[in-house]
């Protein structure tokens, strides 16, 4: 009966003419603003329905974006993007009717939100999520409002993070830091400065990077900031403390590094936008792997699993969520079946087209092939890693990777150690010009035992000097332990002492009266 009553009632309702059903439309959407406000408030997108049927393009338009904007601060992507594409549709045409300056200015804000809520819905690199922001910014240039070309900036900047394009990736990074800084007491510099960071972190330039970072988190004002998670993706602060976390752990800054991903763990929950926890939850995890740390990458990645689930993020974080989880239990010492795990966290991340931490993944996933025996291919895996490089120029891992080259080489045949060498030789180079101390010493230790084993323990007390020299003091990276064991141990072998007792004659004969 109850089906057979609402089939009469459609067909009652479709045959209304036109403008009559228009006036209920418009009759139910005053109700709603007026007697209802509490209904109205808690759900727009009905109040934005009755007006766009009733004809009300104008005020449809307003509603429909209060539907978006509710949807993208509960983290309703999904929902956020159908709102805000039925606004954009009817914005759209009332342009066609009735342009003017504001109608302008507020269709730009449509699609920057759009572009936001599909980041999130979608995924960065997705064809729609660059779509929306290549519009965004076309219409930004018929504008002033540098704000909403701001969030157009890092919509765009972000795409070409992730796909791995240089080029228009430092470009825009640096177009937007001029544009913001130029604007005094402009908010939108915050962000901008995290992008800069972030753009540095990339090429493997963790000072400037640092730089960057800290000045973000000097701008940051909770009141001044407090949507720009939503206008920007992420949560500047955390992002950047996050970040930062891992830079300052690379340059050897160990203790500061764990004290700041604590902060931004906190600064994320409390900004309670599920995309930068998640965010923060990756490069935690990330850090662990860095760290060598299971119950790190294990916590972690299990704290991202479960909000993925929660707020059904894109499918990249599920591909690093299993990735991360692989890694954890091979590090603990379980059986093939991580290495599955690993291989399909990385195949969900690849297909998403996203590649900006597939190097660092693949290297790791190297690294446990060869340890189950699968030295070939886990050198083909990482030759491969790292010939990409070439033109991605995505360089913040490239030391570990050299190193990690070395350390599957010996796997596969210890008395070949030419070509360990070289490739430890290569990952210190490397380190030292980024000044990643964490990542110089790791390779100076490798390369220092292998020296040892060779009896050239002169050798291996150099390069391991040099790298232990003014490494700041930490109880939390157990290679400078072993390596400070190490040379301690070399500074007794009859080479080195040879080597320091020619080096103080030499010394002696320079200061010597008799030689000026």
């Amino acid at each position: 009966m109850r089906a057979t009553a609402c089939a009469g009632q459609d067909t009652a309702y479709e045959t209304l003419l036109k403008s009559r059903r228009q006036i209920l439309h418009r009759r139910i959407a005053d109700a709603l603003r007026g007697e209802f406000a509490a209904v109205a408030a808690a759900e727009p997108e009905l109040v934005a329905h009755h007006l766009t049927q009733a004809g009300l393009d104008e005020p449809a338009v307003e509603w429909w974006s209060k539907a978006g904007d509710q949807a993208l601060r509960r983290s309703a992507f999904k929902e956020a993007a159908a709102h805000l594409g039925k606004a954009i549709e009817v914005a759209d045409r009332l342009a066609a009717t009735a342009p003017s300056t504001a109608t302008a200015s507020n269709r730009l804000h449509l699609q920057t939100s759009l572009g936001n809520a599909l980041i999130w819905a979608k995924g960065y690199q997705a064809p729609e999520t660059s779509a929306a922001f290549a519009h965004a910014r076309e219409l930004a240039s018929r504008v002033d409002d540098a704000s909403e070309r701001f969030s157009a900036y890092s919509g765009l900047w972000v795409g070409h993070l992730t796909r791995g394009e240089p080029a228009p990736m430092r470009e825009m990074a640096e177009l937007f830091l001029r544009e913001a800084t130029a604007r005094p007491d402009c908010p939108e510099a915050v962000v901008a400065h995290r992008i800069s960071g972030t753009t540095c972190w990339y090429y493997g330039d963790f000072a400037v990077a640092h730089d960057h970072f800290r000045k973000t988190v000097e701008l940051y004002d909770p009141t001044r900031h407090a949507d720009f998670a939503n206008r920007f993706g992420t949560d500047p602060r955390a992002h950047a403390e996050i970040y930062d976390a891992v830079a300052l752990w690379v340059l050897g800054r160990v203790d500061e590094a764990l004290r700041l991903a604590d902060r931004a763990l906190a600064d994320a929950e409390s900004a309670t936008h599920a995309p930068t926890i998640g965010q923060v939850l990756q490069l935690a995890a990330r850090l662990g792997l860095l760290r060598y740390s299971p119950e790190a990458v294990a916590t972690y990645s299990q704290a991202l699993a479960d909000i993925v689930s929660r707020y059904d993020l894109p499918a990249f974080f599920i591909g690093w969520a299993a990735f991360f989880h692989g890694w954890a239990n091979w590090f603990d010492g379980a059986g093939e079946s991580v290495l599955a795990e690993m291989r399909r966290g990385i195949a969900i991340y690849r297909e998403q087209g996203n590649i900006f931490f597939l190097p660092s993944s693949q290297a790791a996933l190297a690294e446990a092939e060869a340890s189950a025996g699968e030295t070939d291919g886990g050198l083909r895996r990482l030759d491969d890693a790292l010939a990409g490089l070439e033109r991605t120029e995505n360089r913040w891992y490239e030391a570990e990777m050299h190193r990690i080259r070395a350390e599957i080489l010996l796997k596969r045949d210890p008395a070949d150690t030419a070509a360990a060498e070289q490739s430890l030789q290569a990952a210190i180079a490397i380190a030292q010009s980024q000044k990643a101390r964490s990542f110089e010493l790791r390779a100076a230790l490798s390369l220092a035992k292998l020296y040892r084993a060779a009896n050239r323990d002169a050798d291996a007390h150099a390069v391991l000097a040099s790298a232990v020299e003014g490494f700041p003091p930490t109880q939390e990276f157990r290679e400078l332990t072993e390596a400070q064991a190490l040379l301690a141990a070399l500074s007794e072998s009859d080479a080195v002492k040879s080597v320091a007792a020619l080096r103080q004659r030499r010394l002696h004969l320079q200061t010597s009266p008799a030689t000026r």
